[in-house]
């Protein structure tokens, strides 16, 4: 990347860049900590209809659609106020470096729209294999699809941005609910308060080198927004959604490296991102509505064929009574 994290801070002093480096390292430990108890063990599935099960296995790629497009418009605003409010409750603390760091991330997201500085795509799947609420709400009420892809697809294996957009692929199991989204920020808040306490006792001198703590503050808040508070958000949701069990395939960046991808669907804007769909167990099976035509079965049995998969993948009617 050109804007590497070096370049990012190169106006700090070294003593401040460490806390910076400091947060950095913690941050990336955190989501990688994050990533791996979301490591997928078994099959996720992701309900669908027939036009878009040609599209993924005839294409082997799946589309990341604009988290502005999701069903549930309030879900990234849902998580952002809660992470604001704890913000605001560390906040409210003596020490003035704390105090400092936490009023200026809250003021920065009153002025600022992450939905502007960012653009995240997401393709979403669930743990629940044959669900009736999913086919109920996703799968037009059980006359459509389910495809079980297999784990091994869906490893998280990246903790930093790339230059290529659709290289920022990273794996979410989404928490739900007011207690789990808050306890997740309030440990990244409390982390960067005090790293920013330290550092500031340690290195800055009030009021003398009050345009020092500035430009530090604003740097560490950009980071803190960049790595932890945008995938929080992303990743929460509200209590009602806790039977999903969703997991979420993200791809994450600034806007401009979208240009060149970004494409629209019925006025949704999408990233394409490939798969290696027909490689052997890739594909752990095609479920089949429960209220589908009779004949898909055999649809799903041609399509497969027609386009180059193993013979071996099955293809079962869901059992569920609507």
């Amino acid at each position: 990347m050109t804007d590497t994290f070096e370049n990012r801070h190169d106006h700090l002093p070294a003593e401040l860049r460490a806390a910076l480096e400091e947060f950095s390292a913690w941050s990336q430990g955190q989501l990688l900590v994050e990533q791996n108890e979301s490591t997928p063990t078994g099959p996720l599935y992701h309900y669908t209809n027939e036009e878009a099960l040609h599209g993924i296995l005839g294409k082997q790629q799946i589309w990341c659609f604009r988290h502005l497009h999701q069903r549930d418009k309030t879900e990234f605003e849902y998580s952002l106020e809660i992470a604001r409010e704890v913000m605001r409750s560390i906040g409210w603390s003596d020490d003035p470096f704390k105090r400092s760091i936490c009023t200026g991330l809250d003021d920065m997201l009153e002025v600022n729209s992450l939905a502007d500085a960012f653009e995240f795509y997401m393709f979403s799947l669930s743990r629940h294999r044959d669900d009736r609420q999913q086919w109920l709400e996703y799968g037009a009420k059980g006359s459509w699809f389910a495809i079980g892809f297999a784990p091994s697809l869906l490893q998280p294996d990246k903790d930093t941005l790339s230059d290529k957009a659709s290289e920022n692929l990273h794996v979410g199991r989404v928490i739900y609910g007011d207690e789990a989204t808050r306890a997740r920020h309030r440990l990244v808040m409390e982390k960067v308060a005090d790293i920013t306490s330290r550092y500031g006792k340690a290195n800055i001198a009030m009021p003398r080198d009050e345009e020092l703590l500035i430009q530090f503050l604003d740097a560490m808040e950009k980071e803190v927004i960049a790595s932890q508070v945008v995938w929080n958000c992303l990743t929460a949701k509200h209590l009602q959604y806790e039977n999903e069990r969703e997991v979420r395939y993200v791809i994450m960046n600034v806007p401009g490296k979208f240009d060149d991808i970004r494409k629209s669907f019925r006025d949704k804007d999408y990233v394409e991102t490939d798969l290696p769909l027909k490689e052997s167990g890739s594909i752990r099976e095609i479920l089949v509505g429960p209220l589908a035509p009779p004949n898909a079965e055999a649809t799903v049995a041609t399509l497969l064929k027609d386009v180059g998969y193993p013979e071996d993948i099955p293809i079962c009617r869901s059992t569920v009574v609507l």
